[in-house]
């Protein structure tokens, strides 16, 4: 952008007061008028920089790539709303409980870079049949159920049955449900009923996440897992890998013929980024079934972009089903990538964020 001066500087997740005091003397010394921030990653919990944001003008802008009350629910609330803030969040069913704290939230998905994401050659040259990227979940489980044990232990028949109707339809609103059973249900002393549905939630999540990997690990013999040793129960040693977010995973997308999008409980109204980066990878697809994908991709017929499944049993039908047929799914992944790149990359992103901007500000 011409006659603007980006400046980066490092800064840990939670800044202590020194070092949130020389993040201002940065922010004063270019003068800056714009500051951009995602999920509030930098920003003290004393409201150090936020006070100088107010009575300096900066404006500022947060892209709320995960849930945006996670700090405040399980650690510290870190920053205020404020009238010269905007955020952007990567599901739009937070917006409306934004709005009503006080935020001018917006809906913004998530996107590629394209340069990173790209594919090596002009055909494709396959290593595995099927595979899931993405962490076991175990170390947040048991990072956020730390202390919660009788919380969740009193909820085991509630889930139980809640998890069985989801994994038969994923459009079942596990995290409405946990809402509605929470809003009477009683809490064991020192959670709060925020804390005790976003537990709730991740938990459900995270046991959703395992069962699918289950059922694909056991019903594709050629399938594996990128991911960390949380996952070397299911997978055993031959059937897991590691993975870098760099060229190495375009790699991985890209020598896949059928790559698996499992999407978290928490997140039904959004997408993962592993969407948007293998498509970009010139790879194929399939996602769990929901009205945003239907909204962004095509999902049906012959200009298909991406798979959708809503269920264990319906997805590894689906993958069987595309691995017979390779003619469909390089055409289904070759039109995906199109649509990445005419609507999904970060550039896109960025000039939607500046288009709310100028659309509300000037």
């Amino acid at each position: 952008m011409a006659g603007v001066r980006v400046i980066v500087f490092d800064i840990t997740s939670h800044p202590d007061v020194a070092q949130a005091s020389r993040a201002v003397e940065i922010l004063r010394e270019h003068a800056c008028r714009l500051l951009v921030t995602v999920n509030e990653w930098g920003l003290d919990t004393e409201g150090i920089i936020h006070l100088y944001c107010e009575s300096a003008g900066v404006f500022h802008i947060n892209w709320c790539v995960d849930d945006p009350f996670y700090e405040e629910i399980m650690l510290k609330k870190k920053y205020l709303p404020s009238g010269r803030r905007i955020d952007f969040v990567s599901d739009r069913d937070y917006l409306s409980s934004m709005r009503k704290r006080g935020y001018n939230a917006h809906f913004l998905p998530l996107g590629v870079d394209p340069q990173l994401f790209c594919p090596s050659s002009a055909e494709p040259r396959y290593v595995n049949d099927g595979a899931f990227v993405g962490n076991s979940y175990i170390a947040q489980i048991s990072e956020f159920t730390q202390g919660a044990e009788p919380l969740l232990e009193g909820m085991v028949p509630f889930l139980a049955d809640c998890m069985q109707r989801y994994y038969r339809d994923a459009s079942v609103d596990i995290a409405g449900e946990v809402e509605r059973y929470l809003g009477t249900a009683g809490l064991p002393q020192g959670i709060s009923r925020e804390k005790a549905v976003f537990i709730a939630k991740h938990f459900a999540g995270f046991l959703f996440r395992k069962h699918i990997v289950g059922k694909l690990l056991s019903g594709i013999p050629g399938f594996i897992v990128y991911g960390d040793d949380g996952w070397r129960e299911l997978a055993g040693a031959e059937r897991l890998r590691k993975v870098r977010y760099d060229r190495a995973l375009c790699e991985a997308y890209a020598t896949t013929k059928v790559n698996v999008d499992i999407n978290r409980v928490v997140i039904r109204n959004g997408f993962t980024q592993r969407i948007f980066d293998t498509l970009a990878s010139g790879a194929f697809v399939i996602t769990s079934a929901k009205p945003v994908v239907d909204e962004f991709f095509i999902t049906t017929g012959a200009d298909q972009e991406v798979a959708t499944f809503i269920n264990a049993g319906e997805l590894v039908d689906k993958v069987r089903y595309y691995l017979r047929h390779e003619e469909e799914r390089l055409a289904i992944a070759r039109k995906g990538r199109e649509k990445v790149l005419a609507a999904h990359t970060y550039d896109h992103r960025v000039q939607e964020i500046f288009r709310v901007v100028a659309e509300q500000f000037g």
